[in-house]
């Protein structure tokens, strides 16, 4: 791992391009960044799942093809979180090897080097296995097939260009094209995200089994696991997915079948437990290391600053003379002063290595898609109220 690194830092072509894998995670920075095959992929992939469907509904005349335009659940995954989900691949891999290059020249100890390696190899070799893209693609096959068996376009969760015609007894052809493809595509590439979630996970969870070298008195209060939170901004793209899915599912209902958007504000809440139990909940692996690691530090250096304390005191207190103003400049006081300041490190040391901030990011980037649905809900009379308020 340390040659590939070496030679990926050498490349002048790739030196550019590994710092934008941690940059702060933008929206449009995914298509900035993105290199032209995964492009090339989102677009096919855009393509495949939404130009047949707009075509077929076309053909339908004006009502149906009005219908699929005003459909906002189906525009929004196929036209948003298709490409969001292949283009947020490759900062997510930036942030995952770069965290696991600075495991390697930090915090594992020589004897364990060749352990350390084994598990990333395996970690890459699973991330990449073709073996497991066709299982997760039966999966998801065999998900639309059984679907299709219970599914009928009489619900209320479809609209008209679902139903059927031309000869389809219950899906229009535009439906079914979006039951056996451009659906199973969304399905897919969400099961590949998860999926190189669950191996992270066993890859950070194999880490906690090694010797790590942290250190209890470090400042950023996690023994030197602070870098961790870098691997976890790379899962904003999928929180954002899963707000823009339910946003437009709250669309749909809001705008065709006239319901309130507060009858659905129970959902956020579920939506952002189900993004932070699969993005945050690998990290509470390095919870009971890191409580070790706080005993340790407690005893040993509360024992090193009760030794230090004494002789302080031996020294300067005990005496039957008076002191001066300029002891204070002593070096003797400066270095407990400055021993208690790293000693109190210990006891600011967190059991968890995800910061607020990147909860409230993970919210925040979950419930932007949904703020567009609720203004557009707002009777325009009441908004232009609320408005004028603000500005008088």
């Amino acid at each position: 791992m340390r040659d590939n690194n070496k030679s990926r830092q050498d490349d002048p072509s790739n030196s550019a391009q590994s710092p934008s894998g941690l940059r702060p995670w933008r929206l449009l920075g995914l298509f900035r960044d993105a290199s032209a095959p995964m492009v090339l992929r989102a677009a096919i992939a855009v393509a495949a799942a939404w130009v047949p469907l707009a075509v077929f509904s076309a053909f339908r005349g004006q009502a149906a093809f009005l219908s699929f335009l005003t459909d906002y659940a189906s525009l929004s995954r196929f036209l948003i979180v298709i490409p969001v989900l292949i283009l947020g691949e490759r900062p997510i891999n930036a942030r995952y090897a770069e965290v696991a290059h600075h495991f390697e020249i930090s915090l594992i100890a020589d004897n364990e080097q060749s352990r350390f390696q084994s598990k990333w190899r395996s970690y890459e070799r699973l991330k990449d296995s073709t073996a497991v893209r066709v299982m997760l693609l039966l999966v998801t096959c065999a998900l639309a097939a059984w679907l299709s068996e219970f599914l009928r376009p009489e619900g209320s969760e479809f609209l008209d260009w679902w139903r059927g015609g031309f000869g389809f007894r219950f899906f229009s052809l535009a439906g079914t094209w979006a039951l056996f493809i451009s659906y199973p595509i969304l399905v897919y590439l969400t099961l590949v995200w998860i999926w190189r979630q669950i191996i992270w996970a066993r890859f950070l969870r194999s880490t906690t089994q090694l010797n790590l070298r942290l250190i209890a008195a470090h400042p950023d209060h996690l023994g030197g696991l602070g870098f961790l939170e870098a691997s976890l901004l790379g899962q904003l793209p999928f929180s954002f997915c899963l707000g823009v899915g339910l946003a437009g599912a709250i669309a749909n209902r809001v705008f065709h079948e006239g319901q309130k958007v507060l009858a659905y504000r129970y959902l956020a809440p579920v939506l952002i437990a189900a993004a932070l139990l699969i993005s945050v909940a690998p990290y509470f692996f390095f919870t009971p290391t890191l409580m070790r690691m706080r005993r340790r530090g407690m005893l040993k250096y509360g024992a090193l600053a009760r030794s230090v304390g004494e002789q302080f005191e031996q020294k300067w207190l005990d005496r039957a003379e008076s002191v001066n103003e300029n002891v204070l400049m002593v070096p003797d006081f400066t270095a407990t002063h400055q021993l208690y300041a790293v000693a109190h490190n210990i006891e600011e040391i967190r059991v968890v290595p995800v910061g607020l901030i990147n909860v409230y990011m993970f919210v925040i980037a979950a419930l932007i898609p949904c703020i567009p649905v609720v203004i557009a809900a707002i009777p325009f009379n009441v908004l232009m109220k609320a408005v004028m308020k603000l500005l008088v």
